[in-house]
């Protein structure tokens, strides 16, 4: 017990020195491009383009300033296989090199797949990095943020609404790579709570500012334009559907099993839906690791969206013109629900059991809740006839629950860095 108390405060004791002696030479190397005028050399490392929401804004502003020198590196994720043990390392693409491919910045593989080296990030000479999500466990030594934090300042912004729990998930905010983080850009004022709580749990010397979510900026243009990804073009007589449930069961509030067959009976049977099922990207991976849906279960159920002329799997990166030309969305507990709640449009919620935390419960008295497929059913048809007696809920939810920033998250961001390194003006 004693051992492990003393390991402990000498691990406390060895950040701190490692942290001021990460601050000072960062300092110096700042100082000396202050001195010949340099710009800042900011770097996102970049796996998953279904996250990219929550920093593009932010990338696109700093892009527009000529302050700031960009670069994207584009990575691949780690999978660690079952069968082929833990140590075993595999890095599979999730399609950022070819997302990103035409951006105007640099663009840089990080890994080159016929050798397996990695391309060795201190050549960019960063002073700024931001991670799309917080996993050092995904990526190689010298890509975690201990390494990283040695020579650049890493910067967060979370690639989720908070939307889960009585306060922030441990398992989303690993200790191991939140205390290497110089800052993070929160949300609104119950993510600041939340956050704040968490950072001094854990002892993290992590720096919170409010600036509300870059994937809230710029909305307003999705609205009135149409997605390819339905299978019918929009009209009165459809309503397009989307089903998005959570991607794990060990929480006990995913609904994906409790409903899978039904949603797809019903949408065989009833020709004026046009339904699209957007799984998480590790959902069937999840599935199969688990043995709740086997390869060949899978398959099987694929198989039936693609004998259905009115149903779909959605397996698109980009997904807010989709949201803002459904109808409706049928869900459970998840970040992503946040953002189809500024569409406006209703929301049903499948319950399992209480998992808000003070964000999502004000955004749950907004939704459909439904406990059964009999109340699901019953709420679709509600919906599809045209009643919707929760609109002026959501409108007023909208308008007093979200902190939507009127200069643009993305672009208080840049300017937040710009002020950390040249200074207040």
């Amino acid at each position: 017990m004693y051992i492990n108390l003393i390991q402990k405060i000498i691990d406390i004791i060895r950040g701190e020195v490692d942290r001021k002696i990460n601050n000072i030479k960062w300092n110096i190397r700042k100082f000396c491009k202050k001195l010949f005028n340099k710009p800042i050399n900011l770097v996102f490392i970049c796996h998953r383009p279904n996250v990219w929401g929550s920093l593009n804004t932010v990338f696109e502003a700093c892009n527009d300033d000529s302050n700031f020198n960009i670069v994207i590196v584009c990575i691949p994720n780690k999978k660690q296989l079952p069968e082929l043990g833990l140590s075993h390392e595999i890095y599979e693409s999730e399609g950022a090199e070819d997302f990103f491919k035409d951006y105007p910045c640099k663009i840089v593989n990080g890994y080159n797949y016929k050798n397996r080296k990695w391309f060795n990030l201190k050549q960019l000479k960063p002073d700024y990095v931001f991670f799309q999500q917080p996993y050092n466990v995904c990526k190689p030594k010298e890509y975690s943020s201990k390494s990283v934090a040695k020579y650049a300042k890493i910067l967060y912004v979370h690639y989720a609404a908070n939307f889960i729990g009585g306060g922030v998930l441990e398992e989303t905010y690993p200790p191991d790579f939140i205390k290497d983080v110089s800052t993070i850009f929160v949300e609104n004022k119950f993510d600041e709570k939340l956050v704040n709580n968490y950072l001094h749990k854990i002892n993290a010397n992590t720096e919170t500012i409010l600036t509300g979510f870059p994937r809230y900026d710029n909305l307003e243009k999705y609205k009135g334009i149409d997605s390819e990804n339905w299978n019918y073009t929009k009209n009165s007589n459809i309503k397009r559907v989307i089903w998005t449930p959570r991607w794990c069961t060990n929480e006990g509030n995913c609904c994906f099993f409790d409903y899978k067959d039904d949603l797809l009976d019903y949408v065989e049977k009833n020709r004026d839906i046009d339904f699209l099922f957007r799984p998480h990207p590790q959902a069937f991976l999840e599935w199969e690791a688990t043995g709740e849906l086997s390869a060949k279960e899978a398959s099987d159920y694929k198989k039936r969206y693609q004998n259905l002329q009115n149903a779909k799997i959605d397996v698109r990166k980009e997904y807010l013109t989709t949201f803002y030309s459904s109808d409706i969305m049928i869900t459970d507990i998840s970040s992503i629900v946040a953002e189809y709640f500024l569409t406006g449009k209703p929301i049903i919620y499948c319950h399992k059991k209480d998992c808000f935390n003070d964000f999502s419960r004000e955004l749950s008295k907004g939704f459909y809740w439904v406990r059964s497929w009999e109340e699901l059913e019953k709420t679709i048809n509600m919906l599809k006839s045209g009643e919707d007696p929760l609109y002026e809920k959501r409108k007023h939810i909208i308008n007093n629950v979200f902190y939507i920033n009127p200069k643009g998250a993305g672009y208080t961001i840049k300017e937040l860095i710009k002020e950390d390194f040249y200074g207040k003006n």
